[in-house]
């Protein structure tokens, strides 16, 4: 079983990405969803997940400091997903922020529910599958 811890702080984004999850991704998956990011960054070591999904703009703890931590602890490939509503700073932008912090994938929000069941998939193809 592939462990993927998911971080997002907006309950709907949890729902839409375990839907398509459970119903777009062939591989067996055990999801950990976690709509605070720093009780993810203290479950992360206990956890160890296969990867990582994170938004990025979150309180408290945001994405990028997600990212410079895990990548400061292990090499769990990650991907970081942005759906950007601040003014004058683009959704491309804080993604090319998130591929410099060390996010080896990234995804609008935008393009979410046509494109990440292709990305995870990949994504476990390419790094948990032995």
């Amino acid at each position: 079983m592939i462990k993927v811890m998911l971080v997002d702080d907006s309950s709907v984004m949890l729902s839409i990405i375990e839907e398509i999850i459970n119903t777009e991704v062939i591989f067996d998956i055990e999801l950990l969803p976690f709509l605070e990011p720093t009780l993810a960054k203290e479950q992360f070591l206990n956890i160890l997940p296969d990867f990582v999904i994170t938004d990025i703009e979150m309180p408290h703890f945001d994405g990028l400091q997600f990212i410079e931590f895990i990548k400061s602890v292990s090499t769990t490939p990650i991907l970081a997903m942005s759906g950007s509503s601040i003014k004058n700073n683009s959704t491309d932008m804080i993604l090319h922020c998130a591929k410099l912090s060390g996010a080896e994938y990234i995804i609008s929000k935008d393009e979410v529910a046509e494109n990440i069941s292709q990305l995870i998939s990949e994504i476990i193809t390419m790094h948990c599958l032995e």
